[in-house]
């Protein structure tokens, strides 16, 4: 890989290869990039001793760092789902696929090796703040 095309995203050293048609903001867009996180990602560290595994936290900070790239402001407004199906480990390449609907819903999944690590769905806002929130 070219390290050139990467850059450093705000998950703390995470490379991720910019997506090549940034997003409309009016419609849906998918979005499909990859990125991996080094070993000495912070967030291995004590996840677990001995057995390090990328935090799911991260999976979802990742999605929100990509959608920074073509997007100045962006804001986690709430996750509706989160599966996990697969621990991810340290160089391992990340295939990120993100369906961003004009609503602010975003569908994500990331693969390593062809298999699903996780499924995420969010709702973000592209946005000064988010939508109110229903009590």
């Amino acid at each position: 890989m070219d390290a050139a095309k990467f850059i450093l995203g705000a998950c703390s050293g995470a490379h991720i290869v910019p997506p090549e048609s940034p997003p409309a903001t009016s419609t849906a867009q998918r979005i499909s990039t990859r990125a991996w996180f080094p070993a000495q990602h912070a967030g291995f560290q004590g996840h677990f001793p001995g057995n390090a595994l990328l935090p799911g936290f991260l999976h979802i900070e990742l999605v929100l760092d990509i959608l920074r790239i073509p997007f100045s402001h962006v804001e986690l407004c709430s996750v509706q789902n989160a599966k996990f199906l697969r621990p991810v480990l340290a160089n391992e390449i990340i295939v990120v696929l993100l369906n961003l609907e004009a609503d602010g819903s975003v569908a994500a999944q990331l693969h390593v090796s062809g298999v699903v690590v996780s499924d995420l769905a969010l709702e973000v806002s592209v946005a000064a703040s988010c939508p109110d929130q229903k009590s």
